[in-house]
């Protein structure tokens, strides 16, 4: 079984498991529109396979989330330097990509703030700038959903939120697990109209009758973790199932 990455740091995931990253380069001007086509192909794709939508990524520190961020972002041409032509590349991706399939079908995450990855989005002023620029070009195409990884009960959360007025979906980090007491006081505020769950979803599948119930919850097994195969993803039992 390949090592999850906490046991692999600095390793990129692959079906093969963890291996070096490449050395990184930045993305030339004229390649970026079949960078572009490639998010578009994607999209296309995945609706052609049989999915309802897709979620554009641009968080974590992925490629769009280093267009965002101003200490990976260091271009000179009209994609770089300031917060609104840091999200310009965001913005013209979540637009191709709505146009191709249907904004119905295209949701957009995002991470404002989340250090990872060699991201270091640290300015409050940038950030609030960058991100209110992105949100409020992509906030009239009528997307999906705008799944927004920050403190709920932070400022910007709050912000970004009523900028879509949309249905936003909220997401409290990596830091802590997200508990049934977390999830309430996340929807109890207002500014989000559902709450990401990873890890509980993830090692009991059957978690929102756990959650009604009252019931012991099963715990994620984290050696399984990006293993590549169904051990730690579709093996734990149900309720039912007499766990």
């Amino acid at each position: 079984m390949a090592p999850s990455p906490i046991q692999a740091p600095g390793k990129m995931i692959t079906a093969q498991g963890p291996v070096d990253h490449d050395v990184p380069r930045e993305i030339a001007t004229d390649e970026l529109p079949s960078v572009l086509d490639e998010y578009v192909q994607a999209a296309r794709n995945a609706v052609e396979a049989g999915l309802d939508g897709v979620e554009v990524h641009a968080a974590n520190g992925y490629l769009l989330h280093q267009f965002l961020s101003p200490n990976s972002n260091e271009r000179s041409d009209e994609y770089g330097g300031s917060p609104q032509r840091r999200a310009r590349f965001v913005v013209e991706v979540v637009s191709a990509v709505a146009q191709a399939i249907g904004a119905e079908r295209v949701g957009v995450r995002i991470s404002p703030g989340h250090q990872l990855n060699g991201i270091a989005e640290v300015d409050e002023g940038d950030m609030a700038s960058t991100y209110g620029s992105l949100v409020d070009q992509i906030a009239g195409l009528k997307l999906a959903y705008l799944s927004i990884l920050a403190d709920p009960s932070g400022q910007l959360f709050a912000d970004l939120s009523q900028r879509f007025s949309g249905s936003v979906i909220a997401n409290d980090g990596f830091s802590e697990v997200t508990s049934l007491m977390s999830v309430e006081q996340t929807l109890s505020s207002g500014h989000a109209d559902a709450v990401a769950v990873g890890r509980p979803y993830l090692a009991n599948p059957d978690l929102e009758v756990r959650w009604a119930q009252g019931a012991e919850l099963n715990e994620p097994n984290m050696d399984t973790f990006y293993g590549g195969g169904a051990e730690g993803y579709t093996d734990y039992p149900t309720l039912a199932e007499g766990a």
